[in-house]
C-alpha cells in the first residue's frame, strides 16, 4: 500500500510538471499563428487554447491515473460539496476577488494580457465564449493541481508538505507571466488548497478560480478604451 501511495504522489508531481510544460509549449505555437484583425480566427484560437488545456492538463492525466494507478475522479476530488461552511467560503472569496479585480484592472500592464480574447466589440455571445473557455480550461487545470497533485501528495506526505509542493509548482508555473503573478499565486493557491482539502472536492477551487478569471476579464474590458460592450437586440 505504501508503495502505491508513494508512486501516486510521484506521478502527481511528474504529471503536473510534464503536462504543464507541454501545455505552455503548445500554447506558444498556437499563439504564434494568430494575426490581429481577424475576430473569427481569434475566437477559434482562443477556444482551441482552452480546449487543449482541458485535454492536456485534465483528461490525459486523469485517464493515465485511472488506467495505471487506479486513481478515480472521485479520489481526485471530483465530488459534490455538502458543507454550508465551504459554500460560505466560496461566496466570500468570490466577492473578494471581484472587488480586487475592480482595482487591479486599472493596471495598463494587466490589460495588455487580459482579456485573452482581443476583441474590440463584446456582446453576449463573445462573453459567453470567453467564460465557457475559461471553465473548460480551469476544470482541467484544477483537476491536475488541486486534484491529482494535491491529493496524492496529501495521502503520502501529509497536509502541509502537500500544500508546500502544490504552491511551489503553482507559483513557478506563473513565472512566465512575471514575478508579480508568481507571488500572487501563493496566497491564492493556499486558499484553494485549504478549501480543497477541507471539502475533499475540487469544485470550490474551480468556481473561485472561474469567478476570479472571468471578473478580471470583464473589468479589463470595461477599462480598456479600445474595447466596448454592445448588447444590441435585432428588431424584426
Amino acid at each position: 500500500m505504501t508503495n502505491t501511495i508513494e508512486i501516486q504522489a510521484i506521478f502527481g508531481i511528474a504529471s503536473t510538471v510534464i503536462m504543464s510544460y507541454l501545455y505552455f509549449f503548445i500554447q506558444d505555437k498556437i499563439k504564434s499563428s494568430y494575426k490581429p484583425g481577424n475576430d473569427h480566427r481569434g475566437k477559434m484560437i482562443f477556444l482551441w487554447r482552452k480546449v487543449s488545456g482541458l485535454l492536456i492538463l485534465g483528461l490525459i492525466p486523469a485517464a493515465t491515473a485511472l488506467l495505471f494507478f487506479q486513481v478515480t475522479p472521485v479520489q481526485a476530488g471530483l465530488t459534490s460539496v455538502g458543507s454550508i461552511k465551504i459554500w460560505i467560503w466560496v461566496v466570500l472569496a468570490s466577492m473578494f476577488f471581484i472587488t480586487l479585480n475592480i482595482f487591479n484592472s486599472k493596471s495598463a500592464a494587466l490589460r495588455e494580457s487580459y482579456p485573452e480574447l482581443r476583441l474590440t466589440k463584446w456582446g453576449v455571445g463573445s462573453i459567453a465564449l470567453a467564460a465557457s473557455g475559461w471553465l473548460l480550461y480551469l476544470a482541467g487545470y484544477e483537476y491536475l493541481f488541486r486534484g491529482l497533485l494535491l491529493f496524492s501528495c496529501y495521502h503520502y506526505l501529509g497536509y502541509w508538505p502537500a500544500i508546500v509542493i502544490n504552491l511551489a509548482l503553482y507559483s513557478a508555473l506563473h513565472l512566465p507571466k512575471g514575478m508579480k503573478e508568481a507571488v500572487a499565486a501563493i496566497p491564492f493557491g493556499l486558499l484553494l488548497c485549504y478549501l480543497t482539502l477541507e471539502s475533499q472536492s475540487i469544485l470550490p477551487a474551480i468556481l473561485i478560480h472561474l469567478v476570479q478569471a472571468v471578473s478580471c476579464e470583464i473589468f479589463c474590458i470595461i477599462r480598456n478604451p479600445e474595447m466596448h460592450f454592445s448588447f444590441k437586440i435585432n428588431k424584426s
